[in-house]
Parts: structure tokens; C-alpha cells; sequence
């Protein structure tokens, strides 16, 4: 799943290429795209400029003159893509492609993608749910260790990095990088861990963020490598999932802070 880094890069990469430039046409080659729903609203676009775009978390908001934003979540599989004029209306995968003077900006397929009005937006449950964003330009570590104590204490690290609600743009990948940066068991509890404890955890996850923002290289340190030798230890690295969603987590038992961990055989 796209995290947050990928949302957050893709949110620049459009608002340089659409900066100034008028929306001439849209489309929605795929007829399974939300957007086949919203005829009339797809229609307003035409003639609109983009006057923001916007990343919370793992969600993509391109906000529009006349009071309408794109809502985009990619999920598994969805990326946005800024390609040469006539490109992307030839794809079938495409959810929305809006035209602009010499290129084209695409959504290829993704969980979520809605067009709404501003005050909609405002009142969307699911976003206004979201904890802090972890690549936003106002957050500290002292603000995503007042967030991870907000939550239930009796929680698992690694479950609670992941939660949207908790922390924004953390998934899968950083929640393992970050807890094995900071030396951390992902599978302590959270009142297990002191505040300086989580705030290494927090510091470390935001720097490993940051730098897939900048570079656009993901940390892949442990992710899908359990079985081969922690890069620090030399160790065997585990792996198994966690939490009600039982997402992957990668570890190494040996150079982690150990907890009380589940007696359950990994899955390599």
C-alpha cells in the first residue's frame, strides 16, 4: 500500500505540473472508476485550476476553483502518473484523466476516488479521524509521542505505528524500518515503553519518512527479508503478522529491545 512519503511526493509532482494551467478536458476510461457516477461534477472541472494539492497521510486532496477537490486513496495498487497529451486516455486502467496544456495527469485504479465539495470534505469522518501526519511541515516528536499515548496503552507498538488514526502515512514498510532503526520490539506494549523510548521511535520513523520523500527510495533494511541476517546483528530475521489486520511485521529478536512475544512460528 502507498504510504505516506508516496503520497506526499505524488501531491508535489502534480501541483508542478498542473501549476498555472488550466484543466481542458477530463476523462474516465475505466468504466469501473467512482467517477463514472459523478457526470455532473466531472463536468465542472473543465476550465478549473488546481489551487492546492494537498497530502494527509495515505489520502490525496487536489483542491479546485469553484469549491471542488479530488479525494484520492491508492491503496495496493494506484499510483498518479504526469504523461505526455493523448497517453493516458489510452489506458484502461485509468480512473480519471485530467488534461492540461502539453500533459496529462492520471489516476491508474486505487481504493478511493471521489470528487467532492470543499464542505464535504471538512466533514468526512475518516479524515477527520486522522492522527497527526508524520510528514507534515508542524510535526515534532513531541507531538507523535503525545499521539501514540493517546491511544490504548495495551497495544502493541508495531499495531499502533500503523493506525491512521494514530499517526498519519505510517504503513507497513516504516512501521518495521522505524522500530528496527530505533532498536525497538515491535511487539511491546506501549506502556512497556518510556517516552524517550517512544520518542526515538518516533524521531527515527519520521527521519527514515522524510528521506523517501526526498529521494524517493523506500528503507529496506528487514522488509521482506526475514530469514537472511540482521544487517546490525547478523541474526536471523523474523516475520509474522500482527494485529486484527495481520499485517506483515519484520523484526530481529536479537538487537530489538525483547518484549513478551507470542510463541507463533514465523512465516519466511
Amino acid at each position: 500500500m502507498a504510504e505516506g512519503d508516496t503520497i506526499h511526493r505524488a501531491a508535489r509532482k502534480l501541483a508542478e505540473a498542473l501549476a498555472g494551467k488550466r484543466i481542458l478536458d477530463v476523462e474516465v476510461p475505466n468504466p469501473r472508476s467512482p467517477l463514472r457516477r459523478q457526470g455532473d461534477r466531472v463536468e465542472r472541472l473543465r476550465g478549473a485550476t488546481l489551487t492546492e494539492a494537498e497530502a494527509r497521510g495515505k489520502h490525496l486532496l487536489l483542491h479546485f476553483e469553484g469549491g471542488l477537490v479530488l479525494h484520492s486513496h491508492l491503496g495496493m495498487r494506484g499510483s498518479w502518473q504526469v504523461v505526455p497529451t493523448g497517453e493516458g486516455a489510452r489506458d484502461r486502467r485509468a480512473w480519471v484523466v485530467l488534461s492540461a496544456e502539453g500533459l496529462e495527469v492520471v489516476e491508474l485504479e486505487g481504493s478511493r476516488l471521489d470528487l467532492r465539495t470543499e464542505r464535504e470534505v471538512r466533514s468526512d469522518p475518516r479524515l477527520r479521524a486522522l492522527g497527526p501526519d508524520v510528514l507534515a511541515p508542524e510535526f515534532d516528536a513531541e507531538r507523535g509521542v503525545a499521539a501514540l499515548r493517546l491511544t490504548d496503552q495495551s497495544r502493541e507498538v508495531g499495531e499502533a505505528l500503523i493506525d491512521q488514526r494514530v499517526l498519519a502515512g505510517v504503513g507497513n514498510i516504516y512501521k518495521s524500518e522505524g522500530c528496527w532503526s530505533a532498536r525497538i520490539d515491535p511487539w511491546q506494549r506501549l506502556a512497556d515503553l518510556s517516552d524517550d523510548e517512544l520518542r526515538r521511535l518516533v524521531i527515527e520513523t519520521a527521519a527514515l519518512m522524510r528521506y523517501g520523500l526526498e529521494t524517493g527510495r523506500m528503507p529496506r533494511s528487514i522488509y521482506r527479508r526475514a530469514g537472511q541476517p540482521c544487517p546490525r546483528c547478523g541474526a536471523p530475521l523474523r516475520s509474522r503478522g500482527q494485529g486484527d489486520a495481520n499485517r506483515r511485521t519484520y523484526w530481529c529478536e536479537s538487537c530489538q529491545r525483547s518484549g513478551d512475544n507470542p510463541g507463533v512460528e514465523e512465516d519466511q
